[in-house]
């Protein structure tokens, strides 16, 4: 099958997620076209591209069990003509249980005809030096069966004609979904003394959360807890507080330190 263009779509507040859609679009060994980070609120609120005779690797971290209500509200609005979607979910080594399924049915409404899929391991949001939790994942071994699932996506590509040549892809999960995880504003990052004010932390939220005029303080009301500030934050003066959130830290990193590794899904198989 001839495809146009290639094309990423993803929210990856940590990077993690890019990172893999990246390796599997080298993998694939076609130019990317364009590259739609929705992680920023700016992009989430713009129209959302159409796509004709595409394929669009679609690409979000797992929080609970689920995707992210942000970027599963932008996946929703994608519409599609004859293009092809690869859905893709990274998680913190505990478990993706329903958002792969999620996911894929989502790109599906859309009117995708989804090709393949892949679960990825990426190091925890809630990992810090307290609690270490699937640390520097993707690591070379991930990245590597990234970058074969993109070269096997190139060969499928070649044995189809037509979207309707693809047979059903069937995912790990279940369907109604989980319940979403649902936490009232929780204080829970702490701003050091060690801030020096760089601002690094005010485009590396994709809830626009940072009060700038307040010492960089985190607006609980807008956290979606991704941590990603923490993670950005050059001088290391973004600390998670002690409380529930780290207290899940502790739990993951004494429960979910077996290393799992990434599953790929191929449709007709």
């Amino acid at each position: 099958m001839n495809i146009q263009q290639l094309h990423l779509v993803y929210f990856s507040p940590t990077r993690t997620t890019r990172r893999i859609l990246e390796e599997i679009a080298k993998g694939m060994g076609q130019k990317t076209a364009t590259v739609t980070d929705i992680t920023r609120l700016e992009v989430r609120e713009q129209k959302p591209p159409v796509f004709g005779n595409d394929l669009v690797l679609m690409g979000a971290p797992v929080y609970s069990g689920r995707l992210p209500k942000d970027a599963a509200r932008y996946f929703s609005i994608l519409r599609a003509h004859g293009a092809l979607a690869i859905p893709v979910v990274l998680y913190g080594n505990r478990a993706y249980e329903d958002a792969l399924l999620e996911l894929k049915n989502t790109a599906e409404a859309c009117g995708f005809a989804t090709l393949a899929a892949g679960a990825f391991i990426g190091e925890h949001s809630f990992s810090g030096k307290d609690y270490i939790i699937a640390p520097n994942r993707p690591d070379k071994a991930d990245l590597a069966k990234a970058f074969a699932f993109g070269q096997k996506m190139a060969g499928l590509l070649e044995s189809i004609q037509a979207p309707g040549d693809i047979g059903p892809l069937a995912v790990p999960g279940q369907f109604p979904y989980k319940e979403a995880v649902t936490r009232g504003p929780m204080d829970f990052i702490q701003v050091t003394e060690d801030c020096d004010g760089c601002g690094v932390c005010l485009p590396a939220c994709p809830a626009n959360a940072i009060d700038e005029a307040n010492r960089y303080a985190v607006r609980p009301e807008r956290c979606m807890y991704c941590c990603a500030c923490i993670k950005a934050c050059p001088p290391g003066a973004r600390i998670m507080k002690e409380g529930f959130l780290k207290g899940i830290a502790k739990m993951l990193s004494e429960n979910c330190s077996a290393r799992k590794e990434p599953e790929t899904f191929f449709a007709g198989r």
